[in-house]
C-alpha cells in the first residue's frame, strides 16, 4: 500500500489531484491524506488564540465531502481511505518529520502557472527537502495516464542520479515510452556526456527495460528540458533534483520560462 499527501485548501481541486496520483501508481492501493497545513504566528499572543482545527471538515464542507465519496465508489479497489488532517508547522523541518513519521511514498503540489501565488510558492520552499518523491501538477491539467516519461539527468552534475529500480519499475509498465534527456552545456568536452551514458547504459536497475535518449545542448537543464518539452509531446518529467531542476520549470523565473511552462503543463515528478 502506498501513503499519499494531498496539501489541501478543503477545495474540490485537491480532489481532483488524487486522480494523478492514482494515474500514477497504476492500480496499487493507496491510503491518501488531504492535509491542512497552518503556520505558526511569531506573535505569542496570536499563539494563544489560535483557532483549534476543524473536527469536522466534511460536515462544514458537503460539496468536497460529496466529491470524496464519489472519489471512493469509482476506485473502491484502488483507494483504501481517505482522511482530512491538520497540521500546525513553524518551518519545514516538521512538515518533512510528519512525512517521515507516516512512511509517506507521494507528495502531490499543485503550481499556479497563470498567475503569482504566494502560498504556492511557500509550500514549494517546504517541499524542498521532503524525504519522499514529490509530484508537482500544473493547474488545469488533466489527470489523463502517464504513458509518455522523460527523466531528467544533469549531465553537468558531479553524479548523475539515476531513479531507484522501484520508481523505473513503476513508471515502465503498462507500456510507457521511457526517455532519458540528457543536458549539456554546449562546447564542453564530452568527457561529461560519455560519461553518464556509460552510467546509463550500465544500470542494473534498468535492465530488461526499453528505453530511448534524447541529447540537448542548452546553457542549463530548464532550459534544455522546456526546449524538448516544445518539440515532443510528454505526459511527465522525472526529475533527481526537486531544487536546481524544478525551479524555474515549476513557477517561471522570466516571461519565456513562465510561457513555456504554462504551454507545456506538464507534470513534474522529483524524486530526490
Amino acid at each position: 500500500m502506498k501513503r499519499i499527501v494531498i496539501p489541501t485548501d478543503l477545495s474540490l481541486y485537491s480532489v481532483h489531484l488524487i486522480r494523478y496520483a492514482l494515474n500514477l501508481l497504476q492500480g496499487q492501493t493507496c491510503h491518501i491524506t488531504l492535509l491542512q497545513l497552518t503556520p505558526l504566528p511569531d506573535s505569542i499572543t496570536d499563539l494563544l488564540t489560535l483557532p483549534r482545527p476543524d473536527r469536522a471538515p466534511l460536515e462544514r464542507n458537503p460539496e468536497f465531502g460529496k466529491a470524496i465519496a464519489r472519489l471512493q465508489r469509482h476506485y473502491a479497489l484502488e483507494i483504501e481511505a481517505i482522511q482530512v488532517a491538520h497540521l500546525y508547522y513553524d518551518g519545514a523541518q516538521q512538515l518533512k518529520q510528519y512525512l517521515q513519521e507516516l512512511s509517506i511514498d507521494l507528495v502531490l503540489a499543485p503550481v499556479p502557472l497563470t498567475r503569482p501565488a504566494k502560498g504556492a510558492a511557500h509550500l514549494h520552499r517546504l517541499l524542498t527537502n521532503a524525504p519522499c518523491p514529490v509530484l508537482y501538477i500544473p493547474e488545469y491539467g488533466e489527470a489523463s495516464k502517464f504513458r509518455r516519461i522523460a527523466v531528467v539527468l544533469d549531465v553537468e552534475a558531479k553524479t548523475p542520479e539515476l531513479p531507484e529500480q522501484a520508481l523505473m519499475e513503476l513508471l515502465s509498465r503498462n507500456e510507457a515510452r521511457l526517455t532519458f534527456l540528457l543536458v549539456f552545456k554546449p562546447g564542453r568536452h564530452t568527457d561529461q556526456l560519455q560519461r553518464t551514458l556509460g552510467l546509463l547504459y550500465s544500470a542494473p536497475q534498468l535492465a530488461g527495460i526499453t528505453y530511448s535518449v534524447h541529447l540537448v545542448q542548452q546553457r542549463d537543464v530548464t532550459e534544455g528540458v522546456l526546449a524538448f518539452l516544445g518539440e515532443f509531446d510528454i505526459d511527465l518529467v522525472v526529475a533527481s533534483e526537486k531544487k536546481r531542476v524544478l525551479g524555474s520549470l515549476r513557477a517561471g523565473s522570466g516571461s519565456a520560462f513562465r510561457q513555456a511552462a504554462i504551454t507545456a503543463k506538464v507534470p513534474c515528478l522529483a524524486v530526490a
